[in-house]
């Protein structure tokens, strides 16, 4: 699969550089600024989700501070 992906990377890139010989500069700057934001909100979504917490975890959530009681737990 990561040999799938760096295929796809590679002939995504292949054809920007082909599309640089056909574009107007100015066109390129903006087709490759729009590539840029759409990578750039790619990684934060992969980030949030690398973070968010699992439900099916097997770590448990440390306990609350020594002399605070949790809302609705018995003291």
């Amino acid at each position: 699969m990561p040999g799938d992906i760096d295929a796809r990377i590679a002939e995504i890139l292949l054809c920007m550089v082909r599309l640089s010989h056909l574009l107007p500069p100015d066109d390129m700057d903006g087709l490759l600024g729009s590539v840029a934001v759409e990578v750039e909100t790619a990684m934060e979504l992969a980030e949030e989700r690398r973070l968010a917490r699992r439900a099916d975890g097997n770590v448990v959530a440390f306990p609350c501070r020594r002399g605070r009681v949790p809302d609705g737990s018995p003291e």
